[in-house]
């Protein structure tokens, strides 16, 4: 049942049990004793209005948040590579209304006025985080930061992923990381950390925590820093800054390319050898002219000239509101990505080509697998102890080798049983420590 449905549903019940009451008083007495037994109850009624306040709301929420209906109950690898766009998530509190919620429904937008933002309140600490369903290998997390007057609170701020709902005792990406100002998104490289649970934590007194999106991707990005080609180069928008990292959607952050007005114009990224395409993402300018993009095609081949490439699906478009798009290629196989425009007049502009193989599931001797180790005949969320001294591991269905838990930033600390039977880490009393202190240290 849809949610529309349900609201005229709600509308229907309300009338048909609101109007009747209030016109028995016009009825003869012998017909109102005939329908006391059909009045509606007070309490009945009330019920109806609270579930279609209820309703309002929903309906309210889901034409601001700016994901699909289709997208909305769904993990996000399925309709996109950002395994968090959708998944159920937590903050320490709730102020201005910015419910946890904003952070991960597919609205990208740094405008917090609009309340495309979750917001805490201001406080020790302020945490949030993803409940990603599942185990992931997380190779990156981006993060889009409000694009106001107060976009410097999030500074520092750390990104941790593991298997803990406080997010404090999870492992970290990294140190402590800063947002420049003049930029609205940050990658965080998190080297394949493991865990069910992303948080973001803002260490210090008084912080206060906003997060207009947070993107959690589970593969690496192919295309990053390969070598770009572009028909031609205007406003010194060169073809490299498609794959430099860099996805703010603003052009005077230096982060887009451009072509000038032609016929066909293409970008073309050289992945270096023959892999199998699962997600394009393109990262289209947001300060204006949104609508060039659209049409667009994408081509994924082994010929150094886009036009002679296979085309993923047919002319795509870019939804109004949307500065990203992520076109599902389904393993088309080549070393060349392209986008082209076709017709005539059209401008080149992207801020970033993002290239995916898929969602990465299972541990490689690269991301500290746990060589002769085996998981044997445990199942998925049971823990598996090798040697007590030497490994401390937890097994997924389906893996041939379990993956070490490690606690502290070094690796030092020893894990302890979680309430789930899962090793996690103990979460730790850390000393007060000012914003101002934890970012002159990091720096």
């Amino acid at each position: 049942m849809t949610r529309h449905f349900e609201f005229v549903l709600a509308l229907a019940l309300l009338a048909g049990a609101v109007y009747p009451a209030k016109s028995m008083a016009q009825q003869p007495e012998e017909e109102q004793q005939l329908n006391e037994d059909a009045s509606p109850d007070i309490e009945e009624v009330e019920m109806l209005l609270k579930k279609l306040e209820d309703l309002v709301e929903e309906e309210v929420m889901a034409g601001n948040n700016g994901i699909d209906d289709r997208k909305r109950h769904l993990p996000g690898d399925i309709y996109d590579p950002d395994v968090a766009l959708g998944r159920p998530t937590r903050q320490s509190s709730t102020a201005h209304g910015g419910p946890s919620a904003l952070a991960v429904d597919g609205n990208r937008s740094p405008q917090h006025s609009n309340r495309f933002c979750a917001h805490t309140n201001e406080q020790n600490d302020p945490w949030w985080y993803v409940d990603l369903g599942r185990y992931v290998t997380v190779d990156h997390v981006t993060i889009v930061n409000r694009r106001d007057s107060s976009s410097e609170k999030i500074t520092p701020f750390d990104v941790h992923v593991g298997s803990s709902a406080s997010v404090v005792s999870n492992p970290r990406c990294g140190g402590h990381h800063h947002f420049p100002p003049t930029e609205t998104e940050k990658v965080v490289d998190c080297g394949g950390l493991r865990g069910r649970y992303v948080g973001i934590r803002l260490p210090g007194k008084r912080r206060v925590l906003a997060l207009c999106e947070v993107e959690v991707y589970a593969a690496p990005n192919l295309a990053l820093g390969k070598p770009t080609s572009q028909s031609n180069v205007a406003h010194n928008g060169v073809a490299s800054r498609a794959t430099d990292g860099c996805r703010d959607p603003n052009y005077n952050s230096q982060c887009c390319t451009q072509t000038p007005a032609e016929t066909d114009p293409w970008l073309q990224v050289d992945l270096g050898t023959s892999v199998r395409v699962q997600w394009v993402v393109l990262v289209n300018r947001a300060d204006c002219c949104r609508d060039r993009l659209t049409p667009f095609t994408i081509h994924i081949g082994n010929n150094a000239r886009v036009d002679q490439n296979p085309r993923c699906g047919g002319h795509h478009t870019i939804l109004a509101g949307k500065d990203k798009d992520a076109i599902n290629c389904n393993g088309m196989t080549g070393r060349y990505v392209g986008i082209r425009l076709p017709g005539y007049g059209r401008v080149l502009t992207v801020c970033e080509i993002e290239v995916y193989t898929g969602t990465v599931t299972k541990r490689t001797s690269e991301v500290r697998q746990t060589e002769g180790t085996g998981c044997g005949e445990h199942e998925e969320g049971q823990s598996w102890v090798g040697d007590e001294e030497e490994h401390n591991c937890n097994c997924d269905a389906g893996e041939e080798f379990c993956y070490k838990v490690e606690c502290g930033d070094d690796g030092e600390k020893k894990p302890i049983k979680g309430e789930e039977g899962m090793w996690t880490c103990e979460e730790t009393e850390e000393t007060e420590e000012t914003a101002r202190e934890i970012l002159e240290e990091a720096m």
